[in-house]
């Protein structure tokens, strides 16, 4: 074990740690330019039809089913010179900035089978890229320190930067589209600046942390993928926490999709106020991020995040009240959102090592690698369910408006789904979590 690991591993945070969370650059600008312009770009630079383009979005997320669990696996299985983990840093970088660059910059076709099929090969292999570098990277949490404390600092750091990069993704993507005429040239280029972030902090991340596995590395026992799967269904913290994160990231995904249609059809505002809204979000959570973690390492973990999930789904009731003439009050909204939101993401990441604790106490066996997978699987299908969940409530809504005529989703159903199917989500992952305990 390296010096540095060595010191990370104690109750402090040293360079590894920072360089470690700095890996998260790459993944919170994908998620960003990914939320935003994929299906934009699908449908309108290569005249997919959207429900093509939702197949062929849809499909490759369904891979991640088995992906994530198998990187996992194999990650845990890992023996080389530069431990289990950091291997997959490297190499799943590189394949997947690669990746995420092309398939901005898919040739334009003519929305045949194969522009399709085209398409949604690509973004598989983008899939694929991305499961080979988060599953290993998020497990590095529960190996870089033992100490539960640094663990949610950590946790921290890494949503600050996460928040961080959103902002940079949120200025700098309608900049790089707008310096171009050619909606297909600006893609391009967004496509190229964002496969090399990805690649830059895939990088740091490497150069900056060492060998965490530390001493045994391998699993006591070998498993198949349905035994190790079977024998984590008796991990009961991380079952419990799964189904809060999974609700967590659904509520996430219906609750941005609906801003804009809240935005403009409820309040009347331009679409443009997403780019001062989201930041004001962001910001908040920069700043609050060291305010939870110093909480639930002096109040605990576990009433904390129960604490950060209530106030969430609580704060998304309140814009049900908010009118047109005082559209003003969603700026103050968005920072008690973002206040609650910060440590909705922050907790139950900062708990995750400790069911992999768990695990090993209860197995014998080192399985982290297995844990995360699953843990990161979640994360993914929130996003994915949560974007068909919105769909669903606005096509519902609209079927409901065409008796008046109109043929877009009616403002009692955005509002609906703005404001109490988010609420309803984010209070469902506070009732999940109430069964967590860790012996």
């Amino acid at each position: 074990m390296s010096a540095a690991v060595a010191a990370s591993r104690g109750s402090r945070v040293d360079w590894s740690g920072f360089g470690w969370a700095a890996g998260e650059v790459g993944l919170a600008c994908y998620a960003g330019i990914s939320t935003i312009y994929l299906l934009f770009y699908a449908t309108e630079v290569l005249r997919i039809q959207p429900v093509w383009a939702g197949l062929a979005l849809l499909v490759p997320r369904v891979w991640n089913v088995v992906a994530d669990p198998i990187v996992g696996i194999a990650s845990d299985r890992t023996r080389s010179r530069f431990g289990r983990r950091r291997p997959y840093l490297l190499g799943g970088a590189v394949f997947w900035g690669v990746c995420f660059a092309v398939l901005f910059n898919l040739p334009r076709g003519h929305a045949s089978a194969l522009d399709i099929l085209w398409f949604g090969a690509v973004f598989l292999l983008n899939n694929t890229g991305l499961s080979l570098y988060q599953v290993p990277y998020a497990t590095m949490l529960a190996e870089i320190s033992r100490d539960q404390q640094v663990r949610t600092r950590l946790a921290g750091y890494r949503e600050i930067v996460a928040r961080g990069a959103i902002l940079l993704t949120l200025a700098s993507g309608p900049w790089l589209l707008g310096r171009y005429t050619s909606e297909a040239k600006g893609f391009g280029v967004i496509g190229v600046v964002f496969g090399a972030a990805i690649v830059v902090s895939g990088l740091v991340a490497f150069f900056s942390t060492g060998d965490t596995s530390g001493p045994d590395v391998a699993p006591h026992h070998e498993h198949g993928l349905r035994a190790q799967l079977a024998t984590l269904a008796g991990n009961r913290p991380l079952a419990w926490l799964s189904a809060s994160f999974l609700f967590v990231n659904v509520g996430d995904a219906v609750f941005s999709g609906a801003l804009v249609y809240y935005l403009t059809r409820i309040l009347g505002e331009s679409p443009a106020a997403i780019g001062t809204l989201y930041p004001v979000s962001s910001i908040t959570g920069i700043l609050v991020a060291p305010l939870w973690w110093h909480a639930a390492n002096r109040l605990g973990k576990i009433p904390i995040c129960r604490a950060a999930l209530a106030l969430n789904g609580v704060c998304c009731l309140l814009p049900f009240w908010i009118t047109s003439s005082h559209a003003v009050l969603m700026y103050p909204f968005m920072v008690l959102y973002g206040l609650s939101n910060t440590g909705a993401r922050l907790l139950p990441n900062a708990m995750a090592p400790d069911t992999a604790d768990f695990d090993q106490a209860r197995t014998g066996e080192r399985r982290e690698g297995t844990i995360f997978g699953i843990f990161v699987f979640v994360q993914q299908t929130g996003f994915a369910v949560g974007g068909f969940v919105l769909s669903l409530f606005l096509a519902v809504g609209a079927h409901a408006a065409v008796a008046s005529g109109s043929p877009e989703p009616s403002t009692t159903a955005i509002l609906l789904t703005f404001t109490l199917a988010s609420a309803a989500f984010y209070g469902s992952a506070f009732a999940a979590v109430l069964p967590y305990r860790m012996p």
